[in-house]
């Protein structure tokens, strides 16, 4: 009870106290309910569920979802130049689109029994309206680490924070792996445990981010200067955040499958004389190979400082991910050999987990950086980007994997039928399960070493932002010639 007291005691020399902190932590947490669900299992219950052509699904989803990312920048201009009546930008945005956003979250996952193109138009349709809803709330939501606070550091911890809180909102939607593989032994069919999932977590979840509104707007306001034209200028001006895009989108520029179609179809162990299914070994796999990633995301800001900054921790993530990826594949996975490749993987998460936070600073450390430059801030357009190459990049994904299924004549009809898969998925499957992802770290890491932007710089910039906002501050209340001459405030 001391540590809890401690934790929430108030702390003097911080601008961002603990309780706001785990406020937003939580709101973070039930978002990636609703974001997890989709984004893990949409494509799943698309074509197993529904049983959509795998390349008609995943040109759709994929298509829809790299079209949809192009509407951030719109959604982040409009935030950018939109200031509600309380003087803020951000925070309101996330009690007004949470329940609008988890409503068509759930509706994701309802069989209507419409034939299959019809249903095509519907998935576009509902995912298009989600997704432009989703924007506001979600670029809101990030953007609130870079206007949370002046501090650098503290905004650190509003990543980390929000991080972790969005790390455990995956959890919860993790137990549908384990769902599906034993609730319909006993009767309750996958397309009911999907049509409660989006509910619980799509609809439920968004109702609990609303706990992010607790949060508070602490960077001035800049008022928008010129018209959309010269907004979107100052987007592209900006070199970190552009080289950040590039990055991210090259990392998902591979042939991949998701975890659910490698476990489910090439999986099982003889644990005692107990055949174990790949899908509840998916599910302890998740678990074992996560926690280590997970403890370490608690971490992170004092790990940035041991390697020397935040991008180090992605170039370390990154260089990890394609060695122990590749010595995974040269041992394999077949048998008790899944362990080792456990192993291994868990290692990567380490400070793959923490590259979220990392990444999410270098975000917020690119306003500042641009308000040094120019003298203005831009802190929804920024996540808008962050949230354009997280769509681009999982649009990508689902094209991949639905290109990828195909090459390999994937067909989940088989399943049912206890027919095995073709020769050619057999024989491939796990070559791009595991290297897939090294060929994106590989890709991902050429742009990102092309950002220079050190910890002396950084530390510069911020010493003069708080010099010019003091002189500011001075001005409104004493006057240009006073504030020059160095006079006190009183």
């Amino acid at each position: 009870m001391n540590i809890i007291k401690k934790f929430f005691a108030p702390k003097p020399d911080r601008e961002v106290q603990n309780k706001e902190l785990v406020d937003y932590a939580i709101g973070v947490f039930g978002q990636n309910h609703a974001y997890n669900l989709i984004s893990s299992w949409f494509m799943y219950f698309c074509t197993d569920i529904l049983f959509m052509d795998t390349l008609l699904i995943g040109t759709i989803l994929g298509a829809a979802r790299v079209w949809d990312a192009f509407n951030d920048p719109i959604v982040g201009v409009i935030v950018d130049r939109h200031t509600f009546k309380s003087g803020e930008k951000l925070r309101p945005w996330l009690k007004i689109m949470a329940i609008p956003v988890g409503i068509l979250s759930a509706l994701m996952f309802v069989d209507w029994g419409l034939p299959q193109n019809m249903m095509g138009v519907y998935i576009v349709a509902i995912y298009f309206l989600w997704d432009i809803l989703y924007s506001f709330q979600d670029i809101a939501q990030w953007g609130m680490t870079a206007m949370i606070s002046t501090n650098s550091e503290e905004r650190g911890k509003a990543a980390q924070f929000g991080r972790i809180g969005g790390m455990m909102g995956g959890w919860l939607p993790g137990l549908t792996t384990i769902a599906i593989a034993n609730l319909p032994q006993i009767g309750i069919s996958e397309k009911t445990i999907f049509l409660v999932a989006g509910v619980l977590f799509g609809l439920g979840g968004m109702i609990v981010s609303m706990r992010a509104a607790k949060t508070k707007e602490r960077t001035p306001v800049k008022p928008p200067e010129g018209g959309l034209k010269d907004a979107f200028k100052l987007i592209f001006t900006n070199k970190i955040a552009m080289l950040l895009v590039i990055a991210e989108i090259l990392g998902h520029v591979t042939f991949r499958i998701q975890d659910i179609y490698f476990f489910k179809y090439m999986v099982s162990l003889n644990v005692f004389g107990t055949e174990v299914n790949g899908l509840n070994i998916q599910f302890i796999y998740g678990l074992l190979v996560g926690l280590p990633g997970t403890l370490s995301i608690f971490i992170a800001t004092w790990f940035a400082r041991k390697v020397g900054g935040m991008k180090n921790i992605l170039v370390l993530s990154t260089s990890l991910n394609v060695v122990l990826r590749l010595i995974a594949f040269l041992i394999g996975f077949e048998g008790w050999k899944i362990v080792i490749m456990g192993f291994l993987i868990s290692i990567v998460g380490i400070p793959q987990n923490m590259a979220g936070i990392a990444t999410t600073t270098l975000w917020g450390d690119s306003i500042d950086y641009m308000e040094w430059k120019t003298g203005r801030r831009n802190e929804a357009s920024v996540f808008a980007l962050q949230n354009l190459v997280a769509k681009a990049g999982s649009g990508l994904d689902t094209f991949f994997t639905g290109l990828t299924l195909t090459m390999l004549s994937f067909d989940a009809t088989k399943y049912d039928l206890g027919l095995p898969q073709d020769p050619v998925f057999y024989k491939y499957v796990w070559p791009v399960y595991i290297m897939g992802p090294a060929l994106g770290s590989l890709l991902y890491l050429i742009p990102l070493l092309m950002i220079r932007y050190s910890k002396q710089q950084k530390a510069q910039v911020e010493k003069e932002l708080r010099e010019r906002r003091a002189k500011v501050a001075c001005e409104e209340v004493q006057g240009e010639f006073t504030c020059e001459l160095n006079l006190p405030i009183y």
